[in-house]
């Protein structure tokens, strides 16, 4: 624009002849020829300074044509670095092989995150394009960054090969782009040199902070372990074949720290989604805990993860205040790491303190909405204050995302069960039954034999309460109207890891009555929930009687 009436007034003026460029006469035309050009050039100098910037502004930020069709929102893009790191494709041509290049995927994502000035996009908001594609342009704006990566990931025995290419939303070209190929005992140093180089790439273009740590290499065989451990983890199924890959891990490499804190985690779910057989396979729970989370201190005192796993250790053995501690630690450690502000939402909301831990299951699900978990542990939380419309959106969000998400399918009977209604509860546990029978049948049974339905087996449904620990089990023993029973359950020091969860029951209208019981009183103080009171506040239920004794009973409001 700027050329454009230089051009013309030269095109006009001169003239080229055998002599030579000789200047044409014509004082009036050649007049006129210089305001136009000025006035040109005026408007070609207001359109670069003034409405080329407001043009790639307004560019930059739009909304594609069509909205959406994931679950999130477009996200305004901020002036923060920002990158979203899509999952890589598998090229080796072997579904098998899937848990390997999502594994590179998820620890290029944790590589990339340790950098401060950097924002990224979290794992479950990126892994829903998971063989979705699509415009990187709408990917980008939905995710709420500035930049895409893409790649794609080729095992061949013992060496790999990744192809990385970085993207710019704003304009979809591709600023960079590099090809490796590594043996897979330096696939610790390839995750970090392909993060090295993201970071170069965008700290000559957004500033953002280039320095990345590097990290100790792994043995092939373990890390393999760990990533197809991380892979039935992350789904929370077969429970006991993820630990015995983490447990084959750091046997392999004892100083494979992310493995060791994995390890952790791992031993503290075990009582969920497993059967009795499989709760009494996998062992002590604790003891697990303790040596994995010593292991992991030992090597990565500092990681978001360590932080989380000593978290969950201080929990299950009842030390509250140092376990709210240091969840709140690993989150600014790492703000892009959900996991740890899962277990805080379920710690706040089982110590009594709901509202917080309402506000902390929100945070989750903006920061990660596309996972079912996340919405799930919202649903509960909801269920204790019986908000339907909190429920009912969560539901509707985990349908949406996954369908044949099974552990969310109980969730209105929870709800009704916890606040008494008995008759909405045992249609909900019915339509439930009716549409995954596998599912809820246990919880089915049980629920049939505290209503003191015919055919119910006393003996094998007490037997199972106290040996099985059950989610729901403190609320089925209430439901008896058997105090005896439900102390039992909520005490059973077999599952003294989870105890941490029984005053959730206990607040639910349909046991409240019976925390007036003074065995209530002494489970409560043996627990933990009175010391970590007394630091941080006394729930609604709950007051202090002096220096050193308390009452707990009904709550006027249990929020």
């Amino acid at each position: 624009m700027l050329g454009f009436p230089i051009a013309l007034v030269m095109a006009w003026v001169f003239d080229v002849t055998p002599e030579g460029v000789r200047a044409e006469t014509g004082r009036r035309g050649n007049t006129l020829v210089f305001i136009a050009a000025a006035a040109l050039t005026a408007l070609a100098l207001g359109w670069y300074f003034k409405g080329q910037p407001s043009y790639r502004k307004d560019a930059a930020v739009a909304a594609p044509a069509s909205a959406p069709t994931s679950a999130t929102a477009a996200a305004p893009i901020d002036s923060t670095p920002s990158i979203a790191v899509l999952p890589f494709a598998n090229l080796g041509g072997k579904a098998d092989d899937e848990y390997f290049s999502d594994g590179m995927t998820e620890e290029l994502l944790n590589v990339l995150a340790r950098n401060t000035r950097l924002k990224v996009a979290a794992r479950t908001s990126v892994f829903q394009y998971k063989e979705r594609g699509g415009d990187v342009r709408e990917i980008g704006r939905t995710l709420g960054v500035g930049h895409i990566v893409e790649g794609s990931v080729r095992r061949d025995g013992e060496r790999v090969r990744v192809t990385a290419q970085l993207i710019r939303v704003a304009d979809g070209f591709h600023v960079w782009s590099q090809t490796w190929d590594r043996e897979l005992k330096s696939v610790f140093a390839l995750q970090d040199e392909i993060a090295q180089s993201l970071a170069q790439q965008l700290d000559s273009t957004l500033g953002g902070d280039a320095k990345v740590q590097s990290r100790q290499n792994v043995d092939p065989a373990a890390y393999d372990d760990f990533l197809r451990a991380r892979a039935l983890y992350r789904e929370r199924r077969n429970t006991l074949m993820a630990l015995q890959l983490f447990r084959s891990a750091v046997a392999r490499d004892p100083q494979f720290a992310a493995a060791w804190a994995n390890l952790a985690l791992a031993c503290e779910i075990a009582a969920y989604h497993a059967t009795a057989m499989q709760q009494r396979a996998a062992g002590d729970r604790i003891a697990c805990m303790r040596e994995a989370t010593a292991h992991a201190t030992e090597l990565a005192p500092g990681a978001a993860i360590t932080l989380h796993a000593q978290a969950n250790l201080a929990r299950s053995e009842g030390r509250f205040v140092d376990a709210e501690r240091l969840y709140r630690e690993a989150i600014v450690r790492d703000d892009t790491y959900p996991d740890v502000r899962e277990d805080l939402a379920e710690f706040l909301t089982n110590v009594g303190r709901r509202s917080d831990g309402l506000k902390e299951g929100r945070a989750l699900v903006v920061l990660e909405p596309t996972s079912p978990l996340f919405w799930f542990r919202l649903a509960l939380i909801a269920s204790m204050d019986d908000d339907a419309v909190a429920v009912d959106e969560a539901l509707a969000r985990i349908a949406a995302l996954n369908p044949t998400f099974l552990s969310a399918i109980a969730t209105p009977f929870r709800r009704a069960l916890c606040h008494a209604r008995m008759d909405e509860a045992r249609q909900e546990i019915e339509r439930a039954y009716a549409a995954s029978p596998d599912a809820v049948a246990s919880l089915l049974v049980l629920f049939r034999w505290s209503q003191r339905d015919a055919g119910a087996d006393d003996a094998l449904a007490r037997q199972f309460l106290r040996s099985t620990y059950l989610v729901d089990g403190g609320l089925i023993a209430a439901a008896t109207g058997d105090a005896d029973l439900l102390f039992e359950v909520v005490a059973n020091p077999n599952d003294r890891d989870k105890h941490f969860d029984s005053f959730r029951h206990l607040t639910c209208p349909i046991a409240a009555p019976m925390l007036a019981d003074p065995r209530a009183h002494a489970f409560l103080r043996s627990a933990g929930f009175e010391a970590y009171w007394r630091a941080t506040g006394w729930p609604p239920q709950c007051r202090a009687t002096g220096e050193n004794d308390f009452t707990c009973g009904v709550a006027k409001t249990t929020r």
